[in-house]
């Protein structure tokens, strides 16, 4: 039998490598039952569009066998295996630019944070998954084995995003005195501004022949063509305008689909994919909680507007609940720069210009143009915050 993904196994490779007997105490110590038996292993490939370079794998691992007392058991996992950047990197990227984003990109981050007390920190009704065991490769790679939160399929609801913006306003200050792993380019939207925007977005938005594309010449692209090349001009002032803001701890990718609902709490989160965890400022964890879901297609732009303000309020409630004060006024700037650093330049359909043209791409297009306007239609908000 096989242990490879889409396989079953009793005594073969799981994912990464691992074998049965290997993870079998780790599963023990997880069950709290030293004389748990496995005696069928079954894995399947995790329906998921893998973008990051670090991310080699999502496998859900259904373990079987028997506890100390004879009674049958079932250990649901999720194997996620990590690796360095460089083994996930497109292979036509010249030499040069892969050994820089190797040394920049920090492929074990979500291994680090996860075993260094998170949960501890976590307050009720928001906790990352268990761990049940990390297995180190050679060559610069890890297998994360974790829960499997077996989350609820139902729709997001307006009640679960101000739910989660209060407990993740919690969460920040709870972490504010906790160190965090350190990022070879210090904070995220820095290395943002420096890297996706500053060495990619910026120059092909200012490059007439960007815009000859079959996919930029879509009537609701062009319509941005002035204002997106305005705002890639002054990214660094953009930037700027975070600096005198407070800095918290911030997981960093809280999107709705990294806020799971478990079948058997559904009115608690289980936070996963701590990849981009780092300090940030105050409230950014909105960001990728409201734009999230419209930014990849799964909401309406229109919605966004209308839960910024309850769940800025929410977040600052959590805040002070852990006796941390940041003002609403603070908190929403901090949402608004930094929402117009993350989603308009790189937002517009770039990485799709290369691709055969067809409807479907050309209606992807639109919809990303769609996301955008409404990105840039929140800009005003930040004259009436600052009283301009």
């Amino acid at each position: 039998m096989t242990g490879l993904p889409g396989g079953t196994t009793v005594d073969g490779l799981l994912p990464g490598g691992t074998t049965v007997d290997g993870l079998l105490p780790a599963l023990r110590r997880w069950a709290g039952d030293p004389d748990l038996t496995v005696e069928r292993v079954t894995c399947a490939p995790i329906p998921h569009h893998v973008t990051a370079p670090s991310t080699r794998a999502l496998t859900r691992v259904a373990v079987a066998g028997r506890g100390g007392d004879g009674r049958p058991v079932v250990l649901r996992l999720v194997a996620k295996e990590l690796q360095a950047a460089r083994y996930g990197l497109p292979p036509e990227m010249p030499d040069v630019e892969r050994a820089r984003l190797d040394g920049i990109i920090p492929w074990r981050l979500e291994a680090d944070v996860l075993v260094d007390g998170v949960a501890a920190l976590s307050p009720p009704g928001l906790r990352p998954p268990a761990v049940v065991h990390v297995q180190e490769h050679p060559g610069d790679r890890l297998t994360l084995w974790l829960e499997d939160a077996d989350p609820l399929d139902a729709p997001w609801t307006e009640a679960d995003t101000l739910r989660a913006a209060e407990l993740l306003g919690r969460l920040a200050a709870r972490r504010r005195h906790h160190p965090v792993p350190p990022m070879p380019t210090g904070d995220f939207l820095t290395s943002y501004r420096d890297d996706q925007l500053g060495r990619w977005a910026v120059p092909w938005l200012l490059d007439d022949a960007t815009w000859a594309a079959p996919v930029m010449q879509v009537a609701e692209v062009v319509a941005l063509r002035e204002e997106v090349c305005a705002l890639a001009r002054r990214v660094t002032e953009v930037h700027a305008g975070l600096a005198p803001l407070p800095v918290l701890p911030a997981h960093g990718d809280a999107t709705p689909m990294n806020l799971l609902r478990p079948a058997a709490a559904p009115d608690t989160f289980v936070l996963v994919d701590w990849a981009m965890s780092g300090p940030a400022p105050a409230g950014f964890d909105l960001v990728p909680l409201l734009f999230g879901r419209a930014e990849c297609g799964a909401g309406a732009p229109g919605e966004v507007p209308g839960l910024l303000g309850p769940a800025v309020a929410a977040h600052a409630r959590g805040l002070a609940a852990e006796g941390v004060t940041v003002s609403p006024a603070e908190l929403e700037t901090a949402v608004l720069l930094a929402a117009l650093l993350r989603y308009p330049c790189t937002g517009m359909p770039l990485h799709v210009l290369s691709r055969p043209v067809t409807d479907e791409l050309l209606a992807y297009a639109a919809q990303r143009a769609r996301f955008v306007r409404m990105v840039l239609d929140l800009e005003p908000r930040l004259a009436a915050l600052s009283g301009r």
